[in-house]
């Protein structure tokens, strides 16, 4: 009843089309100041995936959930917790495509075995704004998020705001064992999933922790010429909701006007601390397209650096003459650094690595993500059965654009036929106006879910 990552193919059907001879200002050019989020862009520069299967790649990593649940100390739990962050934003470094724009009502499953096994439920709730729910559940913790991005362009540059919070709630087991977390993500009951998030005391040895953030802002460059690149810029705010405590990371942007040494030093860095209150009980750097290190004595922030990155540099990305190269991390290290994670992309072969750039630069894990599967029953809803995601993977850029363009004019042919509100099918608004999962998906009673994707879906 699950996907296995690890057994799952290993390649798209066939490889990306050459963009060489299409110019994305062309294109946009129209848009200048508008939201790009209602502005249909050429299939060309789309990805294979569905915005909703895009934002499935945040669990990638979701292993140090689990590690953060199993914690012993405050300190060691805002670590992974900081470091779960930072994953989510790592893969963004080279993936200048663009995901399909989710249709309303559109939904997503992914339900994944292993050492780390979630599932994942995802709805579009909103048209106009776009607002995409979702909510994960792992060993030991759930996840939620309303999601509404916002992409405009500015002539030079594009920028991409993410609108809405990240909620986690972790389930913090004391003197909990691997094994026996692994049972309790079998057992997890429905009572436990719909949790209020304060201080829940199930037991002597269960306490539930809620924990918030917001997505940094993401600046992509070079829309006039030379080649497209992205970076993050500004601050996160993990913030511990009942008790005063907190990891703000702060990133270093990128500038123009500094020496080319000072770029190189500062490019994807972050650094940042863990507070409780204004005292500061721990600090970490590190690459945010790469690592993630803890800082085990805050006296060594004052400290000159010691020594290198050497954790899987092949994997770590920099803009160097305005291409972007596999070199190894450059970040340098304080004494007491400590690897906490970094990106690994050690599964995949020689020969996969090479040819990355041909595959929208995928990881393994995004490649099996629009993957027809028979061991889930799925509603008609679900973004495996977008035709124009298939095309596109089979490399029909034809075929995908119309088949696109289809989808797009029905959706509008539809919002204007029917003059009512839409109702989700799985999420619904609470009293903070932000979409909650209802957990009815989970009875798999998919007769009353649209045809959305065939010529005339039923509503």
């Amino acid at each position: 009843m699950a996907v296995n990552l690890v057994t799952s193919r290993r390649t798209l059907p066939a490889p990306m089309i050459d963009r060489s001879s299409y110019s994305i200002f062309s294109v946009i050019k129209q848009a200048i100041g508008k939201d790009l989020t209602r502005f249909s862009i050429p299939v060309v520069w789309n990805e294979p995936l569905s915005f909703l299967q895009r934002l499935t790649e945040c669990l990638e990593y979701s292993s140090l959930l689990d590690q953060a649940a199993l914690a012993n100390t405050t300190i060691e739990r805002f670590h992974f917790l900081t470091a779960f962050i930072v994953s989510t934003i790592s893969t963004h470094l080279e993936r200048m495509s663009k995901p399909f724009n989710p249709l309303l009502g559109e939904t997503y499953e992914l339900k994944t075995e292993g050492n780390a096994p979630f599932h994942y439920i995802a709805e579009q709730v909103s048209h106009h704004p776009p607002v995409s729910a979702l909510h994960a559940r792992g060993q030991n913790w759930t996840l939620y998020a309303n999601v509404e991005p916002k992409i405009k362009f500015h002539g030079t540059n594009i920028v991409a705001i993410s609108e809405g919070r990240w909620i986690l709630r972790i389930k913090k087991k004391i003197s909990l064992s691997l094994s026996s977390s692994q049972s309790s993500f079998q057992s997890c009951t429905e009572e436990e999933e719909k949790s209020n998030g304060k201080v829940n005391k199930h037991n002597d040895n269960d306490i539930e922790e809620e924990y918030t953030w917001r997505v940094p802002t993401v600046l992509v460059h070079n829309i006039l010429f030379g080649r497209l690149w992205c970076e993050f810029q500004g601050q996160v705010d993990l913030k511990h909701t009942q008790l005063n405590r907190r990891s703000i990371i702060t990133i270093k942007s990128h500038s123009w006007f500094a020496s080319q040494s000072t770029k190189t030093a500062e490019m994807f860095k972050y650094m940042g601390f863990i507070y409780d209150g204004k005292d500061k009980l721990g600090a970490f750097h590190g690459n945010y397209g790469h690592c993630y290190y803890a800082i085990d004595n805050m006296n060594d922030i004052q400290l000159k650096p010691s020594s290198r990155c050497s954790a899987g540099g092949h994997n770590c990305v920099h803009l160097n003459s305005n291409a972007l190269v596999s070199t190894p991390c450059d970040l340098l290290l304080l004494p007491s650094s400590r690897l906490i994670w970094h990106r690994d992309l050690s599964s995949m072969t020689d020969s996969e690595l090479a040819s990355r750039y041909q595959y929208y630069f995928f990881t393994p894990f995004a490649i099996r993500l629009n993957e027809q599967t028979t061991s889930l029953i799925l509603p008609p809803t679900d973004s495996r059965y977008r035709q124009d995601v298939q095309y596109l993977e089979k490399g029909d850029t034809d075929a995908a654009s119309s088949e696109k363009h289809r989808l797009e004019e029905q959706q509008r042919a539809d919002a204007r036929k029917h003059d009512y509100d839409f109702q989700p099918l799985w999420f619904k608004k609470d009293d903070n106006d932000e979409y909650i999962y209802t957990h009815q998906y989970e009875q798999r009673k998919f007769d009353h879910c649209p045809n959305l994707f065939s010529q005339s879906p039923h509503r």
